[in-house]
Parts: C-alpha cells; structure tokens; sequence
C-alpha cells in the first residue's frame, strides 16, 4: 500500500520541484490574442549554390518553425510588421568515407556530407536597418550507394534535414536574441 502511495504522489512532487529550478516551456511567452502577435513574412530566399530548390526547402521548414510554435509570432504575407530574408551562400557535397576492397584494389566513396551554408536577417518592413543577422552552416552525413536513384534519394533526404535543422536553429536563436 505504501509503495502505491508513493507511485502516486511522485509526479506530482516532481513537477512542484521543477517549478523552483528555473525550468520553463519554450512557449511560455505565449501571447494570448493572436492581435498582438507580431507578423512576419518569410520569402523565398536567394539561392547563390549550385543546387537547385534548396530555398523552397529551406524556405518550408522555417515556415513550418514559426507556424508550429505558439508564441509572438505568426506568419502572414507581404504587409507583416517585420521581413526575414535570407541567402543561401553555398552548398557543398563531400565525401568523408571510404571502403577500400583489396581483392580489386578498389576504393570507393562510403559516406557523403551535405551541407549548406545561409546568411539570414531580419528587418522592419519597409526599413533599411537590420535588426537581426546570422550567418550558419549545418551538415548531415549520408551514405553513399551505386544505385543513382538511391543515392539522390539519400542526398535529398540529408538535404532535408539539414534545412530542418537550420530551420530549427534560426528560429530558437531568433527567438533568444530577439
């Protein structure tokens, strides 16, 4: 009977002692009407790499960031009170691994990394000043394979989730330092 009372109480002495640590919810600055919220516009951004559509991915998973999360910002279209823009400087496609087979003295490329490198800012709409300006770069390692459909499929992926990555980044420093 004890060992039941004591399954009962400890979450809730868990949660009243981590009320007293200085632990908060990343959502905790919730403004609750959605009319003071303030409205940013997140375009496309300019793509200087070689590959193509790494803005519109990029550009989704910033937008799936702000709109997910609950807090002083919401998304909304040209006229919104702030713009943050970026540029895709470069992305770059390594290989970091390799087998080698010495029955053919062969070696190949095992492991490939992606990675994209993004200069973000952030701005009043219609102003000059930059409020706010990072610059980052993320990699994913994949692995590498002879099927050509497999290997885009693989690359395509990292791609993936290094702009969700980035995306996530952007927003949790965006969110501390603004």
């Amino acid at each position: 009977m004890r060992l039941f009372a004591w399954m009962t109480l400890l979450p809730f002495v868990l949660l009243l002692s981590a009320q007293g640590c200085g632990y908060h919810p990343l959502t905790s600055t919730v403004v609750r009407n959605s009319a003071e919220a303030k409205s940013i516009y997140i375009p496309l951004f300019v793509n200087r790499s070689y590959r193509a559509t790494l803005e519109a991915f990029l550009a989704n998973s910033i937008t799936e960031q702000f709109a997910r999360r609950r807090g002083e910002w919401r998304i909304a279209g040209e006229g919104a009170d702030y713009l943050l823009s970026g540029v895709i400087v470069s992305y770059d496609l390594v290989p970091v691994a390799y087998s080698y087979r010495s029955t053919k003295n062969l070696e190949t490329v095992a492991e490939y990394r992606a990675g994209i490198t993004t200069e973000i800012t952030l701005k009043k709409s219609g102003a000059r000043e930059i409020l706010w300006k990072r610059r980052l770069t993320l990699y994913q390692n994949f692995p590498a394979n002879s099927d050509i459909s497999i290997q885009q499929n693989s690359e395509e992926a990292a791609i993936q989730e290094v702009c969700g990555k980035l995306a996530q980044d952007i927003y949790v420093s965006f969110a501390d330092d603004f």
